[in-house]
């Protein structure tokens, strides 16, 4: 029996790493820790049962999957420390459109004390809800919609030339872009949700969205900063135009996986996120406690040198 769940864990581990159209496939890559931690156990199971030809390769597949999350623990922004940047701080929360623990999320705003604040799934009730955000805030740019297009942009500093931007597909998915007059001069802020990986064809459509955020971001003639929940890990295929073709890094970058969905504690994965293009740093990347979300929201800091 171990030796079958073994094989069973390799195909499905070699099928997220060429998943082709099988949605399935395309969604356990974003899955490597998981993978890991279930190929440690047989091993552990194999090595009672002394068969340990079949723990050695078990062990080796555990750590092939892991090797692509052990760099995001390194690399941190050295400047992260420097006095001389007026560094902003921003955050990030998916609420999900059905939550009503409104008053978690003001808590929290109020206790992070943000800069500027991004929120996706945004409807009607949370608009109303969230008045007292108008008064911190008094610059803000709000598209909300049911279910899971809603978005919401507020902060301190002035939001210039605050739109709508429409990522293609079949599907009305907004998109916020909005240029951020930050101490360190002008960021344009990006808030976007791509379309969620249930089926092959919204894969298609998200696939689809991020290469538009990726061409988005190459032709910015302005430092840019991307937020929001993109519905995929850093180990996704799809993720790669950000890096290649937009020029984007990672806020998590030498802070960890950072896992935010679902809010499980250490177990989820890590699908939203801050990047920016390399004329900006970024610093202090963290997960912040729930909200009633079936996301964690997030917080970092950036700056333009």
């Amino acid at each position: 029996m171990p030796e079958f769940i073994a094989i069973l864990l390799a195909l499905a581990f070699a099928g997220a790493q060429f998943p082709g159209p099988f949605a399935v496939l395309d969604n356990l890559s974003n899955f490597p820790a998981h993978f890991a931690a279930a190929f440690l156990a047989v091993a552990a199971l194999l090595a009672w049962q002394r068969r340990l030809v079949a723990a050695v390769a078990c062990v080796a597949l555990a750590a092939l999957a892991i090797a692509p999350v052990v760099p995001w623990y390194f690399g941190a922004n050295s400047a992260a420390h420097d006095p001389a940047l007026p560094w902003v701080r921003l955050l990030v929360s998916n609420v999900h459109h059905s939550n009503r623990d409104h008053a978690r999320l003001l808590d929290l705003v109020e206790r992070e004390n943000p800069d500027v604040v991004g929120l996706l799934e945004v409807n009607a009730r949370w608009l109303r809800e969230l008045e007292p955000l108008r008064a911190r805030y008094p610059h803000r740019y709000e598209l909300p919609g049911e279910l899971y297009v809603g978005l919401a942009l507020y902060s301190r500093f002035p939001l210039e030339n605050a739109r709508e931007f429409r990522l293609p597909g079949n599907g009305s998915t907004p998109a916020i872009v909005a240029t951020l007059a930050a101490p360190g001069g002008d960021v344009e802020i990006v808030l976007a949700h791509p379309m969620s990986p249930v089926g092959a064809q919204f894969i298609r459509q998200r696939n689809i969205q991020i290469a538009a955020l990726a061409k988005h971001a190459a032709a910015a003639q302005a430092p840019l900063v991307l937020a929001g929940d993109l519905n995929l890990t850093m180990w996704n295929a799809a993720y790669r135009p950000l890096v290649e073709v937009g020029g984007l890094h990672n806020a998590r970058t030498g802070h960890g996986i950072g896992p935010t969905w679902p809010a499980l504690g250490p177990i989820g994965v890590p699908i939203d996120h801050v990047l920016a293009t390399r004329d900006v740093r970024l610093r202090n990347f963290r997960v912040l406690p729930g909200i009633g979300s079936d996301h964690y929201p997030l917080t970092t800091e950036f700056s333009t040198p």
